[in-house]
């Protein structure tokens, strides 16, 4: 009420009983009032990590399949006499670094030999799997239902980010151990609602993870940038052999092949382009730049969810964007070559 001569002026106020509904109203739009809930986000992100991985091995196997279509279409067209590679005669050794590819190759030819991604397959694979335990531990301490659960997924968080510190540490020192300490500092308090315990577990772990070692690096950010150089490499060797296939091919085409054959052959061709496209557009280093982004997202939208839960949900979804789409170029395939028949 305001005195304005004599007259008496009411000023209208909000109720504060309504003001706490719409605040509340807005919050449950995050996922419920005070604390957070990002599970719909954990989820996402520990899919698009789950499809990271599983395009880096399906693709693998693909790059093999390349090279052995690749081989195939050299020889036969040739009528060449064919080579084994001594490799397929002894057992392989346990290091992908001090293998050589058991396959056939042209006599008196360049035998087989790895290069590029294939040294590199186990320490990608092994980064990748640290990724993925990662993921999957943030889901589980977002989702645990009780306190058993809780209790497990709290110490399956602490390990997973001393994973993280331990390869990006100096020679896995011991700089490793101390992300670990920071998440187990978030145990279970008697009295303290479910959600809440949650909640900070979540955010102990995100910034144990994110926060930088004594030598500079970033956990999280070290191992994503490290895998995706590594699919990466896995995409362009590909690219690479399915150029080769693809100039065979071609060199086939002409106008002595029978109508027949010159559909078949240009088909093939054109089955290897389509493939070839859709890695030239999936892009490994953008998508593992979307992992970073989605997960620095993360770590501010539990620090201040009120401002940044929108920059969350949008970092996630083109992670998310980017990761099946690597995905499916990754393991995409040729249809059957039958032009050699």
């Amino acid at each position: 009420m305001r005195r304005r001569g004599f007259a008496v002026v009411a000023i209208p106020r909000k109720p504060a009983r309504g003001r706490l509904r719409l605040c509340c109203l807005l919050l449950s739009s995050l996922a419920a009032c005070s604390p957070y809930n990002f599970s719909k986000e954990v989820s996402a992100v520990s899919i698009g990590v789950d499809q990271l991985s599983d395009g880096f091995t399906s693709g693998y196997a693909a790059l093999a399949a390349d090279r052995a279509t690749k081989v195939q279409l050299e020889l036969t067209g040739a009528r060449a006499k064919v080579g084994l590679a001594t490799s397929c005669l002894v057992p392989a050794p346990s290091s992908s670094k001090d293998q050589v590819p058991c396959a056939l190759f042209r006599l008196g030819g360049t035998p087989p030999a790895l290069s590029g991604i294939e040294l590199e397959r186990d320490r990608t694979t092994a980064l990748l799997a640290v990724l993925k335990d990662y993921a999957h531990a943030l889901v589980a301490v977002t989702n645990a239902a009780d306190r058993t659960a809780y209790n497990a997924a709290v110490a399956q968080l602490a390990s997973t980010v001393g994973s993280l510190a331990k390869e990006a540490g100096p020679q896995g020192g011991a700089a490793s151990t101390v992300a670990p300490a920071a998440v187990n500092l978030i145990g279970w308090v008697v009295g303290t609602a479910l959600d809440e315990q949650r909640f900070e577990s979540l955010k102990a772990g995100v910034t144990a993870a994110s926060t930088p070692l004594a030598n500079g690096e970033v956990p999280i950010n070290y191992v994503v940038t490290t895998a995706g150089d590594g699919l990466f490499a896995l995409s362009k060797a590909r690219q690479r052999v399915l150029i080769e296939e693809m100039n065979i091919l071609i060199a086939r085409l002409g106008p002595s092949l029978t109508d027949a054959a010159y559909r078949q052959g240009l088909s093939d061709a054109q089955a290897v382009v389509a493939v070839l496209d859709g890695l030239h557009h999936a892009d490994p280093t953008a998508a593992a730049k979307g992992l970073v982004k989605a997960h620095e997202a993360l770590v501010a939208a539990v620090d201040d969810p009120t401002r940044n839960y929108p920059g969350l949900v949008k970092a996630v979804d083109d992670f998310a964007a980017q990761a099946v789409a690597l995905q499916n170029a990754l393991t995409a395939a040729p249809a059957k070559n039958t032009t050699t028949k």
